[in-house]
């Protein structure tokens, strides 16, 4: 029996959907494929049809949150915004839509989008994320040593998503002042390098 394109969207969502509820029940660690599968209404072989594991329904649930973060981030965005502003505002939007994620949020990208991981498991998260980040410092002429400047902001960018599942501060507010700082650090750091390269 040929399975028709709505099918495999619906059971691909029924399946992110089902992850979703078991990530939030029983956190990333304890969620098991074949709960997930159980919970969907398929069989395991089924879901590995779709998703070779659960790091990968983890991450596509992710970039599911900060999909629909651009997007409103580029609806919202000020033309005359700083370049900090924009990175602060561009991370800000994205921890608001991954809200639903954070209890579960750290095990997936501990597994799927570390620095020192090839990014196999991630769906492309990290290259998209990257070329919005380099075509912003093309703009603004901090492109120096791109590879460098990228690997150091997925760095950063990794380590305010890990601080932001664990602060315990009323509306996170801790987080918003390390996003600051680190944004308001990042780009300094990047204007002094660049600066001291185009000395004689």
């Amino acid at each position: 029996m040929r399975v028709t394109r709505e099918t495999r969207e619906r059971t691909r969502q029924g399946l992110l959907d089902a992850a979703r509820e078991l990530f939030g029940e029983v956190g990333f660690a304890a969620a098991t494929t074949r709960g997930i599968a159980r919970r969907a209404g398929v069989g395991t072989g089924t879901l590995f049809n779709y998703f070779p594991g659960k790091e990968a329904l983890g991450m596509a649930l992710i970039v599911e949150g900060v999909a629909a973060a651009e997007a409103e981030f580029d609806r919202t965005r000020r033309e005359d915004e700083t370049l900090e502003e924009a990175l602060f505002a561009f991370v800000a939007t994205q921890l608001r839509h991954l809200r639903p994620c954070r209890g579960w949020l750290r095990g997936v990208l501990d597994a799927g989008a570390s620095p020192v991981r090839s990014g196999e498991l991630d769906g492309g998260f990290r290259a998209r994320q990257l070329e919005r980040i380099e075509r912003w410092l093309v703009a603004a002429g901090l492109d120096g040593d791109a590879t460098l400047s990228l690997h150091l902001w997925w760095t950063l960018y990794l380590g305010v998503l890990d601080f932001w599942t664990r602060d315990d501060t009323d509306h996170q507010e801790a987080t918003l002042a390390l996003l600051d700082r680190s944004m308001g650090l990042f780009v300094r750091g990047l204007r002094e390098d660049t600066g001291a390269r185009s000395k004689p």
